[in-house]
């Protein structure tokens, strides 16, 4: 006697498409038209372990561990969108004078000194019809590392630059759409 084995087959059988996206930074808005990717950044949950006179046991931890937000991005010719995440950055850490940081939390759009080196960001997948698929907030980013910019005369071709951000963040989470 043979058994039919059954597989439940899901509602929506179509794949997600890596390049339908669309990225922004509250903060930051000459960044969304010129992001060429982001990365979703892995989660990880520490695991504890109970000892026993046989094995350590694994049992679920209750810390979340979030990866790194990565950004990479055109530059734009009056470089609008890499000086807006230098001023970010250098506002954090005053480099001249502790005006630099007043001025950052002055120009905020919020009323609180802290939440002002903050800003949420939006990922949102696109279907194939470039309909949002899905919102992905990040909560309470701020800006670690922006990568270097190397200029030379010595390609024959225009390549446009291209720069990187690092965020960190508290928290993500899947909205509603």
């Amino acid at each position: 006697m043979s058994r039919l084995l059954t597989c439940p087959v899901p509602e929506n059988i179509n794949p997600l498409s890596p390049n339908g996206f669309m990225f922004s930074i509250a903060r930051i808005p000459e960044l969304t038209y010129f992001c060429q990717e982001v990365n979703l950044p892995d989660v990880s949950l520490q695991a504890i372990e109970q000892g026993s006179p046989f094995a350590r046991i694994p049992l679920p931890g209750d810390t979340l561990d979030f990866g790194d937000l990565t950004v990479q991005f055109l530059v734009d010719s009056q470089m609008a969108n890499y000086k807006a995440l230098f001023n970010w950055i250098r506002g954090l850490g005053f480099p001249e004078n502790n005006r630099q940081y007043t001025e950052q939390i002055t120009n905020s759009y919020s009323l609180n000194e802290n939440a002002a080196a903050f800003s949420d960001a939006t990922l949102t997948a696109l279907n194939n019809k470039n309909l949002p698929a899905g919102t992905i907030l990040f909560k309470d980013c701020v800006i670690t590392n922006l990568s270097t910019l190397t200029f030379t005369s010595t390609s024959s071709d225009v390549q446009y630059l291209v720069g990187n951000a690092t965020f960190k963040y508290t928290y993500f989470k899947f909205e509603e759409n």
